[in-house]
């Protein structure tokens, strides 16, 4: 009966665990300042999620693997949420979007002889850069006018390497990691671009819709004669969930300052 007992309190406390931990999902290649290499997971990111997580009384479990095994994962419910994810139709069918509190946006790069481009109308005829399978890729794909370069695990630094050695004229990426290259790597050989593609937006994390710490309900005020957008979506976060407690505590730290207070503890 004791060994019974000592099993269940064991199962219990397993589970317990389990329960109480949040698991971000991110690729194996680094993007720092926000989050290092495959074997470093330190940065804006952890230090973020983290402190949200442990307002609700859980704790951030990091997963790092390619980013299509990543996105299967949150399809299944297994991986909790994504920290940093574009707003796109397709995703909105195993994710929910809600705003983490960062600064996003999208600037261009190019060499320092390039026109200025103030509008993606702009690129006409050039050969622009984007990663394989990423949601730049998937916004400009409908541009007949630009010719998009797919490449797969492109990193920031490949990417430059590529514009420097004149293989792609222009480079679409989010304004605070270019930003964060150019200056810690000294860089005076390339232009940014900061009115090319749309200026500030929020910037977001994609939670699974099948993860057990999310739930929903019929949004009453979705318009189906409308695009999906952030605004108006077929469901509504349950006020009861882990997930939506989860986005209270980053709105909380976004309001009280602390949100601002890292960024420019790893940006400035």
């Amino acid at each position: 009966m004791k060994l019974q007992k000592i099993i269940l309190l064991i199962f219990i406390s397993l589970n317990f665990v389990y329960a109480n931990k949040l698991i971000m999902g991110y690729r194996e290649n680094e993007r720092q300042p926000l989050i290092g290499n495959i074997y470093d997971n330190n940065g804006l990111y952890l230090e973020l999620y983290s402190l949200a997580a442990k307002r609700i009384g859980y704790d951030l479990e990091v997963v790092r693997k390619p980013k299509k095994r990543i996105l299967l994962e949150m399809k299944q419910g297994k991986i909790d949420f994504y920290p940093g994810f574009t707003f796109t139709h397709p995703r909105t069918k195993y994710s929910y979007f809600m705003e983490n509190g960062l600064p996003g946006g999208d600037v261009g790069i190019s060499l320092k002889d390039f026109p200025d481009i103030n509008s993606l109308d702009d690129l006409s005829g050039r050969k622009v850069l984007v990663a394989a399978g990423g949601p730049t890729e998937a916004r400009l794909s409908d541009l007949e006018h630009i010719k998009l370069h797919r490449v797969p695990r492109l990193s920031i630094e490949k990417a430059f390497n590529l514009i420097k050695l004149k293989r792609d004229d222009f480079y679409v990426y989010n304004k605070a990691s270019i930003d964060f290259y150019i200056k810690v790597n000294n860089i005076d050989y390339l232009k940014v671009h900061d009115k090319c593609c749309g200026g500030y937006k929020p910037m977001y994390l994609g939670f699974s819709i099948n993860s057990d710490k999310f739930s929903y309900i019929k949004n009453p005020n979705f318009d189906r004669s409308q695009e999906v957008t952030r605004n108006n979506l077929p469901i509504k976060i349950d006020t009861n969930s882990v997930a939506y407690k989860f986005q209270k505590a980053l709105e909380e730290m976004k309001n009280e300052g602390i949100t601002d207070k890292l960024y420019k503890k790893y940006y400035n």
